[in-house]
């Protein structure tokens, strides 16, 4: 009977033993947060920053306040997170809160929270507070400042002159009427070889980047659409729906018909020569020449 009831103690110390372990655990990581201000002193408007961090185990769900919590008596300006680093089985999460006061207190304290997830709630756990003084920048007591009475009320000129305002208006107005009658005719003509010039300059940008990228099916295709539609538009002529057979009979030249039929292989084929990249310049070459015959056309019709 004595030798169960010392197993009996033996059993029991065993219990309370783990239960003290698991104690000493979640003590460990019941602690609270710890919020530190970087310097001792504030000065009004000056941005400081605030360092929350939070010692805890690695499966607990940690969350720090974000810029929706109210940090009277200080306004956040901006938050920096660190990832969160684990060593020894213990994780810590920190974040720096950048705050700014327009409090005048000479000590201001502040406390924050973080909160841990568990099945049932959130719990917050606040920091221990910590303070800052605010700097005096003005010496002086205000109650000993005084107010002059007597100040002199000096005369505003006007700040706005309209007739001379629409002086000034009339007279551009008037010189502007002046060179559209001398050069109405020479600066449409400048505008609009200017806009016919710029649309080429795009479709060559847009041609070569796909001439620039790996030339496969897709690519030469996208290419050989944009090619047609640029030649509709300086020829006026449906090239979208031309064969290559049609192209040629309207644009004879051997080197273009070898250029497309590089082309079709490419795309209804599936070959792809060594020869590609100068069928795709032939091309383009054959687009600047085009444009360059419509422009000399519509710069001797303007």
């Amino acid at each position: 009977m004595p030798i169960r009831i010392i197993q009996i103690l033996k059993s029991a110390n065993s219990i309370l033993l783990i239960i003290s372990c698991l104690l000493v655990i979640e003590n460990s990581y019941a602690q609270k947060p710890i919020g530190r201000f970087q310097t001792d002193s504030i000065e009004l408007g000056r941005p400081i920053d605030y360092t929350l961090s939070y010692h805890h185990s690695p499966s607990a769900e940690v969350f720090f306040p974000d810029t929706t919590y109210n940090f009277y008596p200080f306004e956040i300006i901006r938050r920096n997170i660190f990832p969160t680093s684990t060593t020894n089985g213990v994780s810590t999460d920190s974040v720096v809160y950048t705050l700014v006061t327009f409090d005048i207190r000479k000590t201001q304290k502040l406390e924050l929270p973080i909160y841990l997830l568990s099945k049932r709630d959130c719990t917050a756990v606040y920091s221990l507070a910590d303070s800052v003084f605010l700097k005096e920048m003005i010496k002086t007591s205000v109650d000993s400042l005084q107010l002059k009475t007597d100040t002199k009320l000096l005369p505003l000129s006007q700040q706005v002159n309209y007739p001379k305002i629409l002086t000034y208006i009339l007279g551009l107005l008037g010189i502007v009427l002046i060179i559209y009658a001398f050069f109405g005719r020479f600066i449409r003509k400048q505008y609009t070889l200017f806009l016919f010039g710029r649309r080429h300059k795009d479709f060559q940008t847009n041609y070569k980047k796909f001439t620039r990228s790996t030339l496969d099916d897709v690519t030469i295709g996208k290419a050989l659409v944009l090619w047609k539609k640029h030649l509709e538009w300086l020829e006026k002529r449906p090239y979208s729906s031309y064969t290559t057979k049609e192209i040629i009979s309207r644009l004879p030249s051997e080197s273009l018909e070898e250029a497309l039929k590089e082309v079709d292989s490419a795309i209804y084929g599936g070959i792809l020569s060594t020869q590609m990249p100068l069928a795709m310049n032939v091309l383009l070459d054959k687009a600047t020449e085009l444009y360059k015959n419509r422009r000399e056309e519509l710069a001797a019709s303007l």
